[in-house]
C-alpha cells in the first residue's frame, strides 16, 4: 500500500497571440528566369493571457510516497530493506502527514510498526512546529533564555515568564499557548486549565495548529502579553531530545502516547513505532514488527497551505 503526499497548487500563465500581415514584394527579373525580389511586412498582433492553475509535486522529482510493508523485521533489517527497495525508513513532518499514513496503516489492520526515528547521543533544542515555510533562515535559532538558563539536565521542555524563558521538567502542569495559524488576526491563544508539556502539544495540534515557537523578539513580546495577570510559567513549544531519522532529516515533528518516550536504560538503542491510533512508542529495536518505507523526494519539507 502506499500514497503520495506534498502536492500544492501550481500556476502556468498561458500567453496566445493573433496576428494578421500585410506584405509588398518588389521583383525584378534578368532574362524570365532570374528574379530579386525585396518585401516589406507589417504586422498587428492581439494577444491574450490565462492562467491555468492544478495540482503539483514540490519539485520535478517523484512525488514521495509511503509504503506499509508486512513483513516483520527489526528496526535495522526493515532500514536495509527500505534503502534497498525504496529510499529510507518513514519520516513523518507533520500533523497533515501523520494522518494520511494513520489511516493506511488501520486499512492495512496493522497495529504497529517501525518509522524512521531512533535515539541519538546528541540533545538539541528545536520547535514543535516542524513547518519549512513557517521560518525564515535563522529564525529557528530564536532565544530569549533567562540569565543562568537552561541550566538543568532532565529539564527538556521550555516555559516563559515574564518574557523570559526557562527550561522545565516536561512533566510539570502549567498553562500553555497555542499556536492557530489560520488566524492571522489573533493567532496566540492562552489555554488552561493547565497540561503537561506533551498534552498540551497534542491538545495544540487537535484544536488550533501547534504549540507556540517564537522566532523574534516581536513575537516574544506578543505571547508574553497572551499570559493572564495571574499566571506564572506558561509553555511554549520549545523542546529539546536526541531522537534522529535515519535519512539524516531535521524534522523536528513527535507524536508520542502518553508516557512515552518512556525508555530506561541510556545506554541501550530505541526506535519508534507508529501504533494504528497514529500514536507512536519507543521500543528495542530487536523486535520484527511490520514498517513504513517511503521513496521520492528527501523529507522535511512539510508546508502550511495558507502560506
Amino acid at each position: 500500500m502506499c500514497m503520495s503526499t506534498h502536492t500544492r497548487v501550481c500556476s502556468l500563465l498561458i500567453c496566445v497571440c493573433v496576428c494578421v500581415c500585410v506584405c509588398v514584394c518588389v521583383c525584378v527579373c534578368v532574362c524570365a528566369c532570374v528574379c530579386v525580389c525585396v518585401c516589406v511586412c507589417v504586422c498587428v498582433c492581439v494577444c491574450t493571457t490565462s492562467l491555468l492553475s492544478g495540482v503539483c509535486g514540490l519539485s520535478s522529482s517523484v512525488p514521495r510516497q509511503f509504503h506499509v510493508v508486512k513483513e516483520q523485521k527489526s528496526w535495522t533489517e526493515a532500514q536495509q530493506y527500505c534503502r534497498e527497495k525504496f529510499t529510507d525508513l518513514a519520516t513523518i513532518d507533520d500533523m497533515a502527514e501523520m494522518e494520511k499514513i494513520k489511516s493506511v496503516i488501520q486499512g492495512e489492520g496493522v497495529k504497529k510498526a517501525w518509522i524512521g526515528l531512533k535515539n541519538g547521543n546528541i540533545h538539541k533544542w528545536q520547535w514543535s512546529l516542524a513547518v519549512r515555510n513557517f521560518y525564515r533562515e535563522n529564525e529557528t535559532e530564536f532565544r530569549n533564555w533567562a540569565p543562568g538558563q537552561p541550566n538543568d539536565v532532565g529539564e527538556d521542555c521550555t516555559s516563559i515568564l515574564d518574557s523570559r524563558w526557562h527550561d522545565y521538567p516536561c512533566n510539570a502542569i502549567m498553562n500553555f499557548v497555542c499556536y492557530d495559524g489560520r488566524n492571522s488576526t489573533h493567532p496566540y491563544v492562552l489555554v488552561s486549565p493547565g497540561k503537561n508539556w506533551t498534552d498540551a502539544q497534542r491538545y495544540c495540534r487537535e484544536k488550533h495548529t501547534d504549540l507556540a515557537s517564537v522566532r523574534n523578539q516581536a513575537e516574544n513580546e506578543q505571547i508574553s502579553a497572551v499570559r493572564g495577570p495571574g499566571d506564572n510559567n506558561v509553555w511554549i513549544g520549545l523542546f529539546r531530545d536526541a531522537w534522529e531519522w535515519s535519512d539524516g532529516s531535521s524534522s523536528s515533528f513527535r507524536h508520542w502516547s502518553p508516557g512515552e518516550p518512556n525508555y530506561s536504560d541510556a545506554e541501550y538503542t530505541y526506535c519508534i513505532q507508529i501504533t494504528s491510533s497514529g500514536l507512536w512508542n519507543d521500543a528495542g529495536c530487536q523486535y520484527a514488527v511490520h514498517f513504513i518505507c517511503y521513496e521520492g523526494e528527501s523529507p522535511g519539507h512539510g508546508l502550511f497551505p495558507w502560506l
